[in-house]
């Protein structure tokens, strides 16, 4: 097995261990002893694979020795015995072969104490997360998701562990817990946007994101530059007519359009790709070099993006990636090893230094245009920080240079030209001083390697645990991948409606945010289908919006699958997620003084029957439909929390 102490390997602690990596807890949780491994060295033996291909490989996408490879469209499963009461670490190995597509690791059978992990990084990134179990829990599922994807890519997992880490003694209150609160962090000399400067966030609860660029001409995801190998003469040709039917020709493109969809889809803000990873533009840009829809369509795409997101009262989302694959030192940073897993046969050269420090310097050049000509920018969307298609954001953060000043000493300097200052110490600025500099307001991503003002959950896996102490935001596609594919247009691969509103359900119940992707066509349009479901999707919200907009997570933490709440005033809304087969309901006890006032089903408005006794309240006649939401409101005599 790899990576495992040998107290582990060998047993001395007295768990059995099978060579196919699966160690068996003992009856007793002795803290950072007992171990649950799987590293896949002798096949799936334990594992269930309920839909898909899992397979044991050694090949090159395996991280050392065999790892478990997931084609798309794969759930496989792992029952591990857990000792109640306790406080665990699970850890765990994952990759995606294209960084566009999200493999998920989540546990189930634990309700409110599960945990989820999300990746689209296409290097292999250890990822680790504490959970606990309550009294009376004695097992979990460990679940690995892998959903299809237009390139039909595939993920990897190796090394999972779950380590005993001690007991767990759960926090019991009699009546409203307190909120959790916001840490407002300082990180790379920039401290986190105040709560009254991120607020808006949390209130509009959901935003429109938009993929769009010349690779919605060939209609295979955003990836496809870097999937397919294409050369950059090659791929730019995607912006002219020549390219015949994977012409990017953006004739019907209307952002007045896209904001209506917005709107009638329930959106409070919108996020627009603003160039991704291949290096085209959707703005004027001054960089040399740099590849711009106003050179080839004479139009800036982002201008009047801005412009109709004002006019329709949204808040306006930018999304800006560090990357450009059109510059070979992004794999080569160093010029003295390149990363060989590239497709576009890049291989070492010392001038690939100097390179990646023209791809930086655009990047400077560009961030200061986005965040000087269009006005005020509410959001931003960071992407890329990692190099050479390895290791994290935050490792990549010494060579972008991503917090309030840039390092004199820095191995990539970006020319004075291109510098911006800060007016009280002259120093130069780094990529967020120059946005802090220019957009005081804005909340920013953590995907530059800056700890960000909110952080991301990506992709369609469950949202599952407890509610979420900062703001975070969950962005998921309603088709597989993220820009304009062919699966757009199959509607047996759009997103049901019933797991759209699950997944929002599910944000709402833990104070989240909801970032719902749509990827219009080469010409400017959103797919029928994919337009069908935002609008059914915005009917549910405009239906129960009150339960929606301006609430807050809690004021009792959500039991997975079942039911969460959240509040507003003096409403407490329970949303009974499709698993709740009741037709009564005990609410947690209120605090002393407490009286419900009415209650009654938020989208249909009847009003329900209640009785309470003391601090104790039974809702009755529920009704809740399965595997759908039901959401019910209860009014008090005063605020939920001061």
């Amino acid at each position: 097995m790899k990576n495992i102490p040998d107290r582990f390997r060998l047993g001395l602690l007295g768990r059995r261990v099978s060579c196919w990596g699966i160690a068996v807890l003992s009856s007793a949780c002795l803290a950072a002893q007992e171990m649950v491994v799987s590293d896949f060295e002798c096949g799936l033996q334990g594992w269930e694979v309920a839909r898909g291909k899992a397979e044991p490989v050694s090949d090159e996408g395996a991280y050392r020795g065999k790892s478990a490879k997931l084609s798309p469209g794969t759930t496989f499963r792992l029952k591990v015995a857990l000792q109640p009461s306790s406080a665990y670490e699970l850890a765990v190995r994952m990759k995606t072969e294209s960084g566009a597509d999200n493999v998920t690791l989540q546990t189930t059978g634990l309700g409110k104490n599960n945990i989820s992990i999300s990746t689209a990084l296409a290097a292999w990134t250890e990822f680790k997360k504490p959970f606990h179990t309550s009294a009376g829990q004695k097992e979990a599922v460990v679940e690995v998701m892998f959903e299809n994807n237009p390139e039909g890519t595939c993920a990897w997992l190796d090394d999972l562990r779950i380590v005993c880490t001690g007991k767990y003694h759960e926090k019991t209150y009699d009546g409203i817990p307190p909120a959790p609160m916001r840490e407002v962090k300082t990180d790379l000399g920039v401290s986190m946007q105040p709560d009254e400067k991120i607020k808006w966030m949390l209130d509009g609860k959901l935003g429109m994101f938009i993929h769009w660029g010349m690779y919605a001409g060939p209609g295979k995801g955003e990836w496809y530059m870097e999937n397919q190998g294409v050369g950059i003469e090659e791929y730019r040709k995607l912006a002219y007519p020549e390219s015949g039917e994977e012409y990017f020709d953006a004739r019907d493109f209307d952002a007045d359009k896209w904001m209506r969809l917005a709107k009638k889809a329930g959106m409070r803000y919108v996020c627009l790709i603003t160039r991704h990873h291949d290096g085209y533009a959707l703005f004027e840009s001054q960089y040399m070099n740099a590849f711009t829809s106003k050179q080839t369509h004479n139009r800036d795409f982002v201008k009047e993006y801005v412009e109709a997101c004002r006019r329709s009262g949204l808040k306006v989302g930018l999304y800006k990636t560090l990357i450009n694959w059109c510059f070979s030192g992004y794999y080569d940073i160093t010029g003295t090893n390149c990363n060989p897993v590239n497709r576009f046969g890049y291989t070492t050269a010392s001038w690939h230094k100097e390179n990646a420090r023209l791809m930086k310097e655009e990047l400077y050049c560009q961030v200061k245009e986005l965040m000087t000509h269009y006005g005020k920018i509410d959001h931003l969307f960071w992407d890329g920080g990692w190099i050479a298609q390895k290791g994290t954001d935050a490792e990549g953060a010494s060579f972008w240079e991503s917090g309030k000043y840039m390092d004199e000493n820095n191995g990539w300097p970006v020319n004075p030209y291109f510098r911006d200052y800060d007016e009280e110490t002259g120093k130069p600025l780094g990529l967020m001083g120059i946005v802090r500099k220019y957009q005081p307001d804005i909340v920013v991503n953590p995907r530059s390697g800056w700890i960000g003002d909110f952080t991301c959950e990506e992709g369609g896996g469950a949202v599952t645990g407890e509610i979420r102490s900062g703001v975070v935001e969950k962005c998921v596609s309603l088709a597989p991948g993220w820009g304009y594919n062919k699966q757009m247009e199959n509607l047996s691969s759009i997103m049901p409606l019933k797991k759209v509103k699950r997944l929002f359900a599910d944000c709402m119940v833990r104070n989240m945010c909801f970032l719902l992707n749509v990827g219009p066509d080469r010409h400017g349009n959103v797919a029928p289908l994919v337009e069908q479901r935002m609008l059914e999707f915005g009917e549910w919200v405009n239906a129960t919006r009150e339960a929606v907009y301006g609430t807050r997570g809690g004021p009792w933490q959500p039991v997975d699958g079942q039911y969460g709440f959240c509040y507003k005033g003096n409403m407490i809304y329970i949303y009974f997620l499709g698993g709740y087969g009741d037709d009564t309901f005990v609410l947690p006890r209120l605090d002393k003084g407490m009286k419900v006032k009415r209650a009654y089903n938020v989208y249909t408005k009847q009003p329900l029957q209640y009785r309470q006794k003391g601090r104790g309240v039974t809702l009755r006649g529920i009704r809740p439909v399965k595997e759908d939401l039901t959401v019910v409101a209860v009014e008090l005599n005063r605020p939920v929390r001061k």
